[in-house]
């Protein structure tokens, strides 16, 4: 199968696929980009120059352009090989050799020759040099020069990390490697890149520039990076040691100009939390922080004179708990500056003989400290002849996690600087990428799925111009954009995106990364997402307005962005726009010509108000600015129209001669805002509870009346067409006779009572309940069990249906003591002879309180009385006894003394099983 490619875009569609499963793939990435190959990615890196991809692939190498496009391909497996035999493969020699995959195990770009360096799994891991602008012309491919030029692993799960660099003028490849079982034994090493003096390309720089393991069995090693910095090169590899079982990270660092890596010192690189180590490194990068970060850093325990040129190393950890095999992740950020000043610590420490028991010499079991003197690791910064060995150290640095995942592996990492804000992007092992912003704390601000369940492979690289990510997973190139501000159509979605790419540019009235913001150097005019701000009218004087005194509004704006004389901004008030004036800070806005009519129920109208620039009408600020209405805050609550002006939020004023709810003013004799208990009111019902049915006459009081001395009042209820005059007794003292009200519905009812005069409203606070003696209550004890103060009896007349009263509606003499209980029905019927189950016995008169209830038989057995069970009257539950044979029988109460039987055809039965369905509920 032949590659794909897949690009799209508003304007048109390319789809070049030979997989239906890349369809799939349309419909839920649709914006993406990808390539696809037919067999496993290996590598990626771009050339920055140009911004062509190099893909190293399963049998197979691809120059991509940016965007993804297959410039040229060249086919570099599968070869007779076996991994025991050395090249060239002969077939009759290596018996065995059949046809192996090549696994790409290098590529690297050497831009001093304008070549590529790749090397594969196959032929004991040689490589080859290819033309950079044309990776099918081969430069250089030697397959008979012997173990001198076995550099890569053979071994398709062992790793490899290269890079080509200067030493003492010369172009030159440092590689780390795993020591697979068929390897060299060479786990680090330098190599010519130019045949020189006797040494042909790819042969070892010296005979003595490698670290070589005989003892593949004790330990094995995989490589994750390898970087230089300045005059060092340096190593991450996790290390499994054998005896005793140990995972290790490890970071090694030798001088570039060390040919014979007497500067070798290796010390263990640590990621830990509260719950131990992460023993497993996955992918490391190491760059320079952005301003913020590196401020951050400084102040976090670092010297105040931190170079600023201090670079960082991500590296990304995991672990497994022993317990549940539960998968865990994290990130670690470490100084390098720091990282190097342990090293020095550790080799004075060593060269002075100061806690040796860390140090070991690599494969040796022998203590490598020696006493060379005090300034022995300055006087010797690469090593000496001197110091012939390998050093190595169990303390190193130890940092926390500033990231943490559960149930997933991060798998690659890579960093970008934006404006000074430091982001990285993670990749997991579930197909996502993460975008993690890195300041004080470490911030996921976004995920995005690539690829459902397919892992991010560790080449994870930015584009030349740093606004894609080519993300690999196992067979396909995807070029995500780094940043989607566009994608924010207004400034609080721009602002919660909290994306560090982008910000909010006002003047354009859209989400952009600072450099694409045309005023963006203007103050407040580029609004950074992860501030968390935008423009908003934070006050407006006055805070609201009558409706029938409208006037102009003078607008806090905050941030404000500096304005110019060409800056004209209008606002946009209801329906009407003006020109706004811009006075200190102060934008001035003309209230609108016309003002919405106030909705029904409400005492003002909410009018929306736009700030936009006169050019090209961008929205940059809005407010809801409210118009009161006080005719209408005097009808909020209902029967108190003063109470409801005088109260209000509102600046109005109660008129109580006039009997209006009007604006504020200077006159005097009217009650103000906030002096609503001045307001004429009627309050205090007596009695609050009045019985349906019945006319009751009720007492209430009045204050602040003086002005409506003499008047008569009405008092009235519009739901029951209610209305009767006011009798006056004393001073402030009244009362009124109520209808015989009625209604079934419910057993209570609030019936809110107004009061007039004039045919005006004065305030009233009378409210009444009005009760129902006989709603719910069917017998004798559900009536006795009324509360007191509804003054219910069970009342029983010649000729008339007994029922529930309230007193005075009864004619004869009330009875105090109810009919004997009745029992109308039980649950269950049957259950077993062991007894313990829960009987429900069902009926009436069952007693007032649970008290009644005095004794309980079922079938002459006592049934014991479970009282948080209980309901008046209507519900008694007991727990039935033991039975020694089979047994039928009644149910008998005693409720305070009067005996109340079940009828015969309700009879309890107790039968010699123990699995009947009814009999469930035990205890």
């Amino acid at each position: 199968m032949g590659p794909a490619f897949l690009w799209e875009s508003s304007e048109n569609r390319l789809l070049w696929c030979s997989e239906s499963q890349v369809l799939s793939s349309l419909s839920r990435n649709e914006e993406l980009k990808f390539f696809q190959s037919a067999t496993e990615l290996n590598h990626l890196t771009v050339d920055n120059d140009t911004g062509i991809i190099y893909l190293g692939v399963v049998n197979a190498l691809y120059q991509l352009t940016e965007n993804l496009e297959v410039i040229r391909s060249v086919e570099t497996g599968p070869r007779k090989d076996n991994k025991k035999c050395t090249p060239p493969i002969d077939e009759n020699q290596c018996k065995e050799a059949v046809l192996t995959d090549n696994y790409n195990k290098l590529l690297l770009l050497n831009k001093a020759d304008n070549t590529t360096v790749v090397c594969g799994s196959l032929f004991k891991g040689i490589c080859a040099i290819r033309d950079l602008q044309n990776i099918s012309d081969e430069k250089y491919y030697v397959d008979s020069s012997g173990e001198k030029s076995f550099v890569a692993s053979n071994d398709e799960n062992v790793s490899t990390v290269g890079l080509i660099t200067s030493l003492n003028n010369d172009q030159v490849l440092f590689v780390g490697k795993g020591n697979g079982p068929n390897d060299n034994g060479i786990i680090i090493s330098t190599r010519q890149l130019y045949a020189k003096d006797g040494k042909d390309i790819f042969e070892m720089y010296t005979d003595s520039a490698a670290v070589k393991s005989a003892y593949h069995s004790s330990s094995t090693q995989q490589f994750v990076a390898v970087f230089e910095d300045k005059k060092y090169v340096y190593f991450i590899f996790n290390q499994q040691e054998k005896q005793p079982v140990n995972n290790r990270t490890l970071i090694a660092r030798l001088c570039k100009d060390d040919a014979h890596y007497y500067s070798y010192f290796e010390m263990d690189l640590g990621c830990k939390d509260d719950d131990g180590a992460y023993d497993h490194c996955h992918s490391a990068y190491v760059t320079t922080p952005g301003i913020e970060l590196a401020e951050s850093m400084a102040q976090q325990g670092q010297p105040a004179d931190t170079p600023s040129d201090d670079k960082i190393l991500l590296a990304l950890f995991s672990k497994v708990n022993k317990d549940d095999g539960s998968l865990k992740s994290a990130m670690c950020v470490f100084s390098l500056r720091q990282i190097n000043e342990k090293m020095e610590k550790n080799r004075n420490d060593c060269y002075t003989k100061k806690n040796t028991s860390s140090f070991y010499k690599l494969f040796s079991a022998e203590n490598p400290c020696a006493l060379h003197g005090l300034n022995a690791s300055k006087n010797f910064p690469c090593g000496s002849e001197h110091l012939p060995y390998l050093l190595g150290s169990r303390n190193g640095v130890i940092e926390k996690p500033v990231l943490q995942k559960e149930g997933m592996n991060l798998t690659a990492v890579t960093v970008a600087v934006e404006n000074g804000h430091t982001v990285a992007f993670l990749g997991t092992s579930d197909g996502k990428i993460l975008k993690v912003f890195l300041s004080s704390t470490a911030t996921e601000y976004s995920s995005f799925t690539i690829e459902l369940n397919k892992p991010v492979k560790k080449d994870l690289v930015l584009d030349q111009t740093q606004e894609n990510l080519y993300v690999m997973t196992t067979d396909k190139v995807y070029r995500l954009p780094v940043q989607d501000c566009h994608k924010y159509s207004d400034c609080e979605k721009c602002a919660q995106a909290r994306d560090p790419y982008c910000g909010w540019c006002v003047r354009e009235g859209r989400c952009t990364k600072k450099a694409d913001c045309g005023t963006a150097d203007k103050e407040n005019h580029w609004l950074w997402s992860p501030s968390g701000t935008c423009v908003t009218i934070i006050s407006a004087d006055p805070l609201n307005m009558s409706r029938r005194a409208p006037a102009k509004v003078e607008l806090t704006v905050s941030p404000l962005p500096t304005l110019t004389e060409s800056d004209k901004v209008c606002c946009t008030f209801g329906e009407t726009v003006h020109s706004a004036q811009v006075k200190e800070g102060v934008i001035i806005c003309d209230p609108p010509d016309i003002i919405p009519p106030t909705p029904k129920y409400q005492d003002h109208v909410s009018v929306p108000l736009q700030l936009t620039f006169e050019k090209n009408k961008i929205f940059f600020a809005s407010h809801t600015y409210p118009f009161y209405d006080c005719e209408e805050a005097m009808n909020l609550i209902e029967n108190q129209p003063c109470y409801s002006c005088a109260s209000n939020r509102w600046n109005c004023q109660w008129d109580w001669k006039r009997h209006i709810c009007e604006e504020s003013s200077s006159v005097q004799d009217v009650i103000k805002q906030n002096m609503e208990e001045e307001c004429p009111q009627f309050l205090n019902p007596d009695p609050s509870i009045i019985p349906m049915e019945y006319q009751t006459t009720v007492y209430f009081e009045g204050k602040h009346l003086d002005y409506y001395r003499g008047k008569k009042f009405m008092v009235g209820n519009s739901q029951f067409e209610f209305e009767a005059s006011v009798d006056e007794s004393d001073e402030g003292k009244f009362s009124f006779v109520s209808k015989e009200f009625s209604y079934s519905a419910n057993e209570t009812l609030q019936l809110n009572l107004s009061i007039k005069t004039d045919k005006v409203k004065i305030d009233s606070k009378l409210m009444v309940t009005l009760y129902n003696c006989s709603y719910g209550r069917s017998d004798c004890s559900l009536c006795l069990a009324a509360p007191p103060e509804y003054k219910c009896v069970w009342c029983e007349e010649d000729g008339k249906p007994s029922k529930c009263v309230y007193e005075k509606l009864c004619h004869t003499p009330p009875t105090d003591t109810c009919p004997p209980p009745e029992i109308t029905r039980i649950e269950p019927r049957t259950g077993p002879l062991s007894g313990g189950i829960l009987l429900t016995i069902m009926g009436s008169n069952l007693g007032i309180k649970a008290e009644d209830v005095k004794n309980i038989t079922v079938a002459d057995k006592e049934c014991l009385f479970k009282e948080e069970f209980y309901s008046v009257s209507t519900r008694i539950v007991c727990q039935v006894g033991p039975m020694n044979e089979p047994q039928q029988g009644q149910i008998e109460v005693n409720i305070n003394g009067k005996l109340g039987k079940s009828p015969s055809e309700v009879l309890f039965t107790y039968q010699d099983r123990d699995n009947d369905s009814e009999t469930s509920l035990r205890f």
